[in-house]
């Protein structure tokens, strides 16, 4: 039975600050995925309690996650005429989590929790640096940075959160966070026609991160 006291003292605030690991999944013929980007997101947490051990966890974040693309094209560029573009995408987007909180009781001084939920995000910026690559493997490609391809980015991202992590009580209602999230994008993340295969762009955005934060 949940006391009074515990209602009363059923909204919680923090801070966290979480790295990540991101990278794009491409659905695209002729598309690949090149790697993965070192991302961070940072922002509020925030926790409504809805029974003893659950809870409704949301906040807002300011993420910046990204991932390498690499595709045909037939671009001119100095005379030379190249085959396939290595896009480096860095986006810049602010993210609203709506996840159901499932926790143990307390273990000592520690709380063992899962997430489960969605994530809504709004893209802010769009940044791409791009290597062109020769048809020739003896000729040396030809790079662009920081180009602006927010028209290139749809503004809007869908996504599934899943996650586990511990609270360690420092006493009263305050707790250091620990966890580790996967969130799978559902929408594709990427506007447009690639005119070299008159087909269109799609990509979806995933990433795993390394939840820290401090509740109140």
């Amino acid at each position: 039975m949940i006391s009074q006291s515990t209602f009363s003292q059923g909204f919680r605030l923090g801070l966290h600050a979480s790295p990540s690991i991101s990278w794009f999944k491409p659905d695209t013929e002729e598309y690949t995925s090149e790697g993965i980007r070192a991302g961070v997101s940072y922002g509020l947490l925030s926790e409504f309690l809805l029974a003893e051990q659950y809870s409704f966890a949301t906040g807002i974040s300011i993420r910046y996650q990204g991932g390498i693309l690499r595709y045909p094209t037939s671009e001119t560029l100095n005379d030379q005429q190249y085959s396939e573009i290595e896009r480096t995408y860095r986006l810049q987007n602010l993210e609203i989590p709506l996840t159901l909180k499932m926790k143990t009781r307390e273990i000592g001084y520690n709380t063992y929790f899962a997430v489960f939920g969605f994530g809504g995000s709004v893209n802010l910026r769009s940044k791409a640096d791009d290597q062109f690559i020769h048809p020739d493997p003896d000729m040396t490609g030809i790079s662009r940075t920081d180009l602006d391809i927010k028209s290139e980015i749809p503004l809007f991202r869908i996504s599934m959160i899943l996650g586990v992590g511990f609270e360690h009580s420092l006493g009263g209602n305050t707790s250091i966070i620990t966890g580790v999230n996967f969130n799978n994008g559902f929408t594709n993340n990427l506007k447009g026609i690639n005119s070299e295969l008159d087909k269109k762009q799609n990509a979806i955005a995933n990433f795993v991160e390394l939840n820290v934060g401090i509740l109140f």
